[in-house]
């Protein structure tokens, strides 16, 4: 199995993971240009891509989905509520294949399990994902604004996770965003807090979790540097500390992780 985070921000989200000779990106939010030369620098090419695993209809998740020119075997997955979403405001992408799919059902890829979770945003309907790839659990948790018994369960499974860490409250609060626009961060459909994460993150098995990636910071009401600070407070994580890694916004890889 290898993956890897391309982005993650409210700039732009994308990450790749492949197993087995299947190549998925999960959410297409990053410039194609960008996921392109990415792929191309790992030997594939993008037309190489099985799936796309589209979390919501955020523009920061799907925007560049419309310009994906894949093989005809590419299959966008989604429920019907994003799909819907999507193809409404990006009329483009109805030439997709598109795979729509229930939550909590877990849908066959190949020789992997990938089951879909609901996360609270202020979306339609957003999901997060559980890919089980032999005995190996990725969880993708991102964009939501409280944490929930779906996605505990799934984090307790993990052996790579991916977590939004969000926001800060006072450096959102210090922050020149309107007033409205802090309220929708903040409210428990919105993103989730530093302390949320926090949170979510003692409930990891810590024999099983392999690594964490601390994602989708804010550049604006967060910093990594605070992140880690908050971290290295917390006993009861002191045993995966040196298993979390915190990706900063706009533009950076996250490190790749390979078994």
């Amino acid at each position: 199995m290898f993956f890897q985070v391309i982005e993650t921000s409210s700039a732009g989200n994308c990450a790749y993971l492949n197993c087995g000779g299947m190549h998925v990106l999960i959410d297409a939010g990053v410039g194609v240009r960008k996921v392109s030369a990415y792929l191309k620098g790992r030997g594939v090419d993008l037309g190489d891509v099985d799936a796309v695993f589209i979390t919501h209809e955020h523009s920061d998740h799907c925007k560049s989905l419309a310009r994906l020119k894949g093989s005809e075997k590419l299959c966008v997955y989604a429920n019907r509520d994003t799909a819907e979403s999507v193809r409404y405001l990006y009329p483009e992408t109805k030439r997709l294949r598109w795979k729509i799919f229930r939550n909590g059902e877990s849908i066959d890829f190949g020789a992997w399990s990938v089951t879909p979770f609901a996360v609270p945003h202020d979306t339609n309907d957003c999901v997060g994902y559980s890919f089980k790839i032999g005995e190996e659990n990725l969880v993708w948790a991102t964009d939501f604004g409280r944490p929930t018994p779906a996605v505990a369960d799934a984090v307790s499974r993990a052996s790579v996770l991916v977590l939004e860490s969000n926001y800060c409250p006072v450096m959102l609060e210090a922050s020149s965003r309107p007033y409205r626009l802090k309220t929708r961060i903040a409210c428990p459909n919105g993103h989730l807090s530093n302390a949320d994460a926090i949170s979510i993150l003692k409930g990891v098995d810590k024999r099983r979790i392999r690594k964490v990636f601390l994602a989708h910071v804010s550049a604006e009401c967060n910093r990594c540097e605070h992140i880690a600070q908050l971290l290295g407070q917390e006993p009861d994580l002191a045993p995966i500390l040196s298993r979390i890694e915190i990706i900063p916004p706009r533009g950076a890889l996250g490190s790749a992780f390979e078994l």
